[in-house]
């Protein structure tokens, strides 16, 4: 039998209660434990409903301070997670994002049946709005094509993923490991990942063909520490080694449905002006340590508003520099990171995401392919 964790902050208590309602429903789930960042509308209205559901124990609990970083999402996954295992005797957790509009009982038993095939984790996976999901695309997925190239960790349709079933023993694996535990921010899904991979258990990717409905962004500015985070992970791990053929399946994806084909995932002329405005002088002094023509290109955009200089070939040269002089704890780099990757997701925007979902679809899928046959050469030539 199996539990559910369902983190959450301030989502409409309306939504989550729904989806709590939801998983509880499910033949294979006894516990539903819901995580919560602070006391708020949402925790009350959980609260109450909690002693009435049918079919499951639901409680309501606060996040623990785990990790040593920002206090964010790795608190709530880990306190989740820890909470599975000091307390529950099921032998499976599943993790479900609480503001998902689209959530059902489906996705349980997709990940279930995965699980009695023997796979250890099981991830869902669905399409997304050609704009949406950047920063898997242009930092977590390129990141993992640039540095593991051969491994199965580039390949993973959705490296960041909330969305996830894990057997106890996977979850004791997760769970035993320091960096895990540490990364108390939006980093946490790149290290469930990416332990998973180098741990060598069996993954398994399910397709949720409707896919995940839930409350797209402004402009992009409401992603930066998000952004900067998710970097930073990465680069942490940079040095680590990652055996080759860890076993992993992933399901034939369906076209989009026309909703998610048509759908905005950020305003872009919300996003155009962070180009431009609140440069300081250390961040202008921050651009020579890239590549010259980006340099050039993002003091040229201060002026007018132009990307076309951040290609796909300018991205990659531009994410080496960064792994290895970006820092974190620099308030100018953090920045800088991020107005480098709005000019990245503009110039993909207004080159290939217009072309429409399909296509652009197709080209993100080559763009990471491109990067790993890229990788591998520069591998193969040291």
């Amino acid at each position: 039998m199996s539990a559910v964790v369902f983190p959450f902050k301030d989502e409409d208590p309306e939504v989550v209660t729904r989806n709590v309602l939801a998983a509880a429903s499910h033949p294979r789930v006894t516990e539903v434990t819901c995580v919560g960042l602070d006391r708020n509308t949402t925790f009350d209205a959980l609260e109450e409903i909690a002693p009435g559901v049918s079919g499951a124990n639901v409680t309501v609990i606060l996040q623990r301070r785990v990790g040593s970083l920002r206090p964010g999402k790795g608190d709530a996954m880990n306190t989740g997670l820890l909470s599975f295992l000091e307390h529950s005797h099921e032998q499976r957790v599943h993790f479900y994002d609480a503001d998902i509009t689209n959530f059902d009982a489906g996705w349980i038993e997709q990940a279930e049946q995965a699980a009695d095939a023997g796979f250890d984790i099981v991830r869902h996976f669905f399409p997304r709005a050609s704009t949406d999901a950047m920063i898997t695309w242009m930092i977590t997925r390129i990141g993992f094509a640039v540095l593991w190239p051969d491994t199965e960790l580039p390949r993973i349709g959705q490296p960041l993923g909330g969305e996830m079933l894990l057997t106890r023993e996977a979850a004791e694996t997760i769970a035993s490991d320091h960096r895990v535990l540490t990364q108390s921010d939006w980093g946490v899904d790149t290290l469930y990942t990416f332990v998973m991979v180098q741990r060598e258990r069996r993954l398994y990717e399910t397709y949720v063909a409707s896919g995940k409905q839930h409350r797209l962004y402004g402009g992009l500015q409401e992603l930066g520490t998000m952004l900067v985070e998710c970097f930073a992970a990465v680069q942490a791990l940079q040095h680590e080694a990652v055996p080759v053929g860890t076993p992993h399946v992933m399901e034939a994806t369906r076209p989009a449905t026309e909703a998610i084909a048509t759908k905005v995932g950020y305003d872009i002329d919300a996003t155009l002006p962070l180009l431009a405005s609140g440069w300081s002088e250390h961040q202008d002094d921050l651009l020579d340590a890239l590549p010259a023509r980006v340099a050039h290109g993002m003091r040229a955009a201060r002026q007018y508003p132009t990307v076309a200089f951040m290609d796909e070939d300018a991205w990659y040269e531009t994410y080496l520099r960064l792994l290895s002089d970006f820092d974190a704890s620099d308030v100018d780099w953090r920045r800088l990171l991020f107005r480098l990757w709005v000019a990245r997701v503009l110039h993909y925007t207004c080159t290939e995401a217009l072309r429409g979902h399909a296509s652009a679809s197709a080209y993100l899928e080559a763009m990471v392919q491109r990067t790993i046959r890229r990788s591998a050469r520069k591998e193969s030539s040291r």
